[in-house]
């Protein structure tokens, strides 16, 4: 199940977010090895206190996290202006109520471990079906991103229409700065490699049985 943590309800998510933050620490610094801080064996940073929008994918008793994702406004401190400006061409201005920021998109342990293609399909267009259709009703137009390869390829395979802005090879690869618009059409499409996905998974596990 998807579970939406906003700054009104995050008190009843105490537990996952907790959770949420673990997963973080084990995937960008432990499994990553991105210099990131982790107190506690939770990764937080200065953008957990901007009133983020947290898409987080769980089992059905929302114990779990399989996977989570962050959405910020760019009217705010965002880590495309404070990390990868480098990827932001100079004629690109992208500060809007309109255009949110999205970061630390992770799969959990288990998902990566197992390297099922279809479960990481699965997991990820729950992710981005319910961050596309948080931001169709809360009017927001574009969703940008820095990544890199293997997750543009994962976007493009979810039917998100990826317009590369920029990038970066600062990491030693090339990090992508994206943005992709949000629109009915669009939202139709993910939802349907969603379905798609799902039906693929029940073959999958009919087989197996």
């Amino acid at each position: 199940m998807i579970v939406v943590v906003e700054q009104y309800n995050a008190h009843k998510y105490s537990k996952l977010i907790d959770e949420m933050f673990r997963l973080r620490a084990r995937i960008f610094h432990d499994r990553l090895r991105w210099d990131v801080r982790v107190t506690d064996g939770k990764e937080i940073d200065k953008y957990d206190n901007e009133r983020p929008v947290y898409i987080i994918y769980t089992d059905n008793q929302a114990r779990e996290v399989k996977g989570s994702l962050r959405l910020l406004p760019t009217t705010g401190p965002t880590l495309l202006a404070d990390v990868f400006a480098d990827t932001l061409p100079d004629a690109v201005h992208l500060s809007a109520p309109t255009i949110w920021e999205c970061t630390r998109f992770c799969l959990s342990d288990a998902i990566l471990d197992r390297g099922r293609r279809h479960e990481i399909l699965l997991a990820s267009a729950f992710l981005f079906e319910a961050s596309l259709d948080l931001a169709m009703r809360a009017g927001i137009e574009s969703i940008i991103g820095n990544f890199d390869g293997r997750v543009l390829r994962l976007l493009k395979s979810l039917g998100c229409e990826v317009e590369i802005l920029g990038s970066t090879s600062r990491y030693g690869r090339p990090i992508y700065l994206g943005l992709y618009p949000i629109s009915e059409p669009i939202v139709r499409g993910v939802k349907k490699r969603l379905m798609d996905t799902q039906s693929e998974v029940a073959r999958t596990l009919e087989m197996a049985a």
